[in-house]
């Protein structure tokens, strides 16, 4: 495991820079000791990683990857947003989040307990927007950046200059919120403020590692994938739409995957917070059964 160092901070890297299901954690080695987002790596190489000993446990969101090591550190206190810590109190909360249809949810759950060792913990420490955690030699401040999932935060090492962004992963994917706790309004305010943020590092979960060079030009055009979603979407809405018939036209996966049992639902619930923002923009109309756009 490539493993890089800010100070303190030390950014693990997960295979091919932590693609799905691997994941990009981070190590914050110092008088108490932290792990962000332990991921399927740090699972699988635990043993071989020596780590010090994790008096806290902080997961930026609820998603299944995230929290895969969780369960190695059953004395470290996990620290979570109140958003979105239900989910990993209840697996049912847990799929709720998800907003999947029933299929999804029964293919699904067993692999989320079995291959991303989920377990519920009882006792989750909330924090908020803002909080500074002091570890002794480094202070990290909470950003909370919904709209990914309601409570999905980011965590900023501000003498480091280091912003870890979890899932805003800065990918050629794109922007993701797909979830029932998605939202692409905060989506969109969210990823203004990670540009804004002045870190001269941003660190992703997913793919994109570090970034270090051209960081306002690279949030711009993660951001600018929406844009061109959204322009996508009114392109084909020239015709009346159903929404299946909008969720098989593809506009976030671009392509069908047939192992992904999640995309049905993620295109859905997608492409209903595009349509929701373009109805209340009257871009818009809804007929009963189909969308179309309006002519002027």
């Amino acid at each position: 495991m490539e493993v890089r160092d800010f100070g303190r901070v030390k950014v693990m890297l997960g295979k091919k820079n932590g693609k799905y299901p691997y994941g990009n954690s981070i190590l914050i080695d110092d008088d108490v000791t932290a792990l962000i987002d332990p991921s399927l790596m740090i699972r699988e190489f635990h043993q071989e990683l020596a780590l010090p000993r994790i008096d806290m446990v902080f997961n930026s969101h609820y998603h299944e990857d995230h929290g895969v090591g969780n369960s190695l550190f059953p004395d470290a206190p996990l620290y979570m947003h109140p958003l979105d810590a239900p989910a990993l109190r209840s697996i049912d909360v847990l799929f709720d989040c998800y907003g999947m249809d029933a299929v999804s949810t029964e293919a699904w759950k067993p692999i989320v307990v079995e291959k991303y060792f989920y377990d519920t913990r009882d006792h989750i420490v909330e924090f908020t927007d803002g909080q500074v955690f002091d570890f002794g030699h480094t202070r990290m401040r909470v950003m909370h950046t919904p709209g990914h999932t309601g409570g999905h935060c980011c965590f900023l090492f501000e003498e480091e200059e280091l912003l870890f962004v979890a899932d805003w992963d800065l990918t050629w994917f794109g922007p993701v919120y797909g979830d029932a706790t998605s939202d692409l309004a905060d989506s969109i305010l969210s990823l203004n403020r990670i540009r804004d943020s002045g870190a001269k590092a941003l660190v992703s979960f997913h793919e994109a590692g570090i970034c270090e060079e051209n960081r306002r030009e690279v949030v711009t055009q993660y951001l600018d994938i929406i844009y061109d979603r959204e322009r996508q979407l009114l392109e084909f809405l020239a015709a009346p739409r159903t929404l299946d018939e909008i969720v098989k036209k593809r506009i976030v996966y671009r392509k069908d995957y047939s192992n992904v049992v999640w995309i049905d639902a993620v295109e859905k619930n997608s492409m209903a917070l595009h349509l929701q923002l373009l109805l209340q923009d009257g871009r818009v109309e809804w007929d009963g059964t189909r969308y179309v756009r309006c002519s002027s």
